[in-house]
């Protein structure tokens, strides 16, 4: 089977696209939810991309937007959904990740810590599928940042760390769900400091 295959887009059968041309059909409702979140991730690549081309510190950018998001979503979701505790936080983010198109499974669970495993990115790929050409360790750190300030707006006492990352050599990527203060567990918000994302300086011109 030839397929039409496109920077930032999954494959699509060739002979669809063509139909879909000569008829004015919109096209599947599975690819167009598969090409808006690969293309988030494009979006995002393109960004820190652009710009390092003008000076900044582009990963710091990406880093910035994206913790922004994840804020706002997270406090959305606490406000309305009332999720608070870490098995809340630890299932919202699944489901974002799910949004997002990504393979991801809790494998293990004891007191005060969840793990969760993300086998498939449709950026880097994984479970025999290809990923976007160029996709690297700076976009995956700006989307783990946007994961990071969803989960502190959910629980600030929630911390999310990475054990294990493909982007940088790992066979998957790992997420680790631990109590930042475990004597506070899922109580109140007093003594617990947020983690906090910065950008660099202007570049002088």
């Amino acid at each position: 089977m030839k397929w039409l295959k496109v920077y930032g887009l999954p494959k699509l059968p060739l002979f669809l696209a063509r139909l879909a041309m000569r008829l004015g059909l919109p096209g599947p409702t599975w690819y167009k939810w598969k090409a808006a979140s690969a293309g988030t991730g494009v979006i995002l690549d393109e960004m820190i991309r652009a710009a390092d081309d003008l000076g900044y510190d582009g990963q710091k950018v990406g880093k910035l937007a994206m913790s922004r998001i994840g804020e706002k979503q997270g406090a959305g979701l606490r406000e309305q959904l009332g999720v608070k505790t870490m098995k809340d936080t630890v299932d919202v983010v699944m489901l974002a990740n799910r949004f997002f198109d990504i393979e991801i499974t809790l494998t293990e669970t004891k007191d005060g810590e969840y793990v969760i495993n993300a086998d498939r990115c449709p950026w880097f790929g994984g479970m025999g599928q290809e990923g976007v050409e160029g996709w690297d360790v700076k976009p995956c750190a700006a989307f783990s940042t946007y994961e990071k300030a969803m989960v502190n707006a959910i629980n600030p006492n929630v911390k999310l760390s990475y054990t294990e990352k493909r982007t940088t050599g790992g066979h998957t990527c790992r997420g680790v769900y631990q109590y930042r203060d475990a004597e506070l567990g899922d109580g109140p918000e007093e003594g617990v400091t947020p983690e906090m994302v910065s950008i660099g300086r202007k570049p002088k011109k």
